[in-house]
């Protein structure tokens, strides 16, 4: 396959411009913030990123955190022996990516992940690269006539239907394989989810996508120093008014003059924080129909890279063709962490429904379609079932727009902010589209 990043290749549309980085403006803030309390609901980057922001213009804040951790969807996790980000993993794009700039100020190694190198198997034996290269270059081509569809789609046609126009043959398991890993993995949702008009509308930073092999910790530690936070303190209520606004927790209720929702949509969506006064209507409507779908992993360790010998396998991944196979994709350990360690990935309904598997059906699900030996040790996710993610990140189902992400982003007068992936309309579904928008709703309450 052509050297491309993961994204360009999923989108076949190249790198799209990134919009300028600036402030977003609003009405509130300004000098009189200063001796205002900012409450923040949710420890996760784009909650860290606003509290870091107002902190360091001197305004006191309170984060309110769920968890017994902070990070949220990044989760750097140490059990095995090294650190295996089991949420956000990636950097994608380090031109002019805001990540980028974090990372080098806490000195975090970084490594490129190319996901079009890679073997693929099937039924426990290598795919010949030509026709692996064959498949990749049709897809290309369905990629080429979708993007002719988009504009014209209506608002209730899914990506399932451009698929059914183009005549390819979505039963070759090569194609299974490119649309579980393109699709499936890189959207966490599947074809008949996705809008066909909004298909490929997200914005990217230039360059490929780079691993942390110390983990996403070090950048969330960082934006986190000395910030107050309050863990194990779920946020079941939120009052507004003229007055101040209310959080109200298991240990008792917060106090303060505005507060940030940072928590994923997966969380709006399921209703357990109530708002008083209800959200608007134009909010909640954006909340039901924007998508939130689920990435998980399963972590394997071995004695040795057994994957070298046997497959001949040195390249970033290896990918398993065929539809709803226990991972799309795995990626190599050894080709960021030195270590014998692979980490599969599964989106969309494929992951959903294996999340009601053990631990050990799900290991040993992926060691027989691997024809590996018994793993030394292993992880497995379930962010559907957490429940404070309920998912992995959104995406633009049938039936949504980027207006809805607008108006999810839109704050409820002058007390109410949200920020989070969900209401990044250029950068959703994305990290740093995460930390940006903690940085807008932090601007907009300081004036900026």
């Amino acid at each position: 396959m052509s050297a491309m990043t993961r994204r360009q290749f999923t989108l076949g549309l190249g790198a799209m411009a990134a919009a300028p980085l600036l402030a977003s403006c609003g009405d509130g803030g300004g000098d009189d913030v200063a001796g205002q309390h900012v409450i923040v609901v949710g420890a996760g980057i784009s909650g860290l990123s606003a509290a870091r922001r107002l902190a360091d213009s001197g305004v006191r804040v309170t984060v309110l955190e769920a968890r017994q951790r902070i990070g949220g969807r990044t989760w750097t996790d140490t059990s095995l022996g090294l650190p295996i980000d089991l949420g956000g993993a990636w950097i994608h794009g380090p031109e002019g990516n805001p990540l980028t700039e974090l990372a080098a100020q806490v000195g975090a190694r970084t490594v490129e992940t190319d996901f079009e190198d890679t073997v693929v198997l099937q039924d426990g034996a290598v795919v010949d690269p030509v026709s692996v290269d064959a498949a990749g270059q049709e897809w290309l081509q369905i990629l080429d006539a979708i993007e002719g569809m988009t504009a014209r789609a209506g608002l209730d046609t899914s990506l399932a239907d451009g698929f059914a126009q183009t005549g390819a043959d979505f039963d070759d398991p090569l194609m299974q394989w490119i649309v579980d890993g393109a699709i499936g993995a890189e959207y966490a949702a599947d074809p008949d989810e996705l809008s066909l008009r909004w298909f490929g509308n997200e914005g990217e930073f230039g360059g490929g996508d780079l691993i942390l092999p110390g983990g996403y910790r070090q950048i969330i530690d960082h934006v986190a120093r000395d910030l107050t936070i309050e863990l194990g303190a779920e946020v079941t209520s939120i009052a507004y008014g003229d007055s101040g606004v209310t959080a109200g927790t298991a240990q008792g209720n917060v106090e303060g003059d505005r507060v940030i929702v940072t928590v994923p949509l997966g969380v709006l969506k399921a209703g357990t924080i109530v708002f008083d006064p209800p959200l608007p209507q134009a909010k909640v409507d954006a909340i039901q129909r924007l998508g939130f779908g689920v990435l998980d992993k399963v972590v394997l360790t071995f004695e040795e890279p057994f994957w070298i010998e046997q497959f001949g396998a040195r390249s970033d991944m290896i990918s398993l063709a065929g539809k709803d196979q226990p991972a799309s994709d795995l990626v190599n350990g050894m080709r960021f962490a030195d270590a014998p360690v692979l980490i599969g990935l599964r989106g969309a309904a494929n992951a959903r429904t294996r999340e009601a598997n053990s631990d050990e059906e799900s290991v040993a699900q992926l060691v027989a379609a691997l024809r590996a030996p018994q793993p030394t040790g292993f992880l497995v996710t379930r962010w559907a079932a957490d429940p404070y993610a309920r998912g992995s990140y959104s995406f633009l189902a049938v039936g949504s727009s980027p207006d809805d992400q607008e108006a999810l982003a839109e704050p409820v007068g002058e007390r109410l902010g949200f920020a989070g992936e969900a209401t990044n309309p250029e950068y959703f579904a994305t990290v740093h589209g995460a930390y940006l928008s903690g940085l807008r709703e932090a601007d907009r309450i300081l004036g900026a």
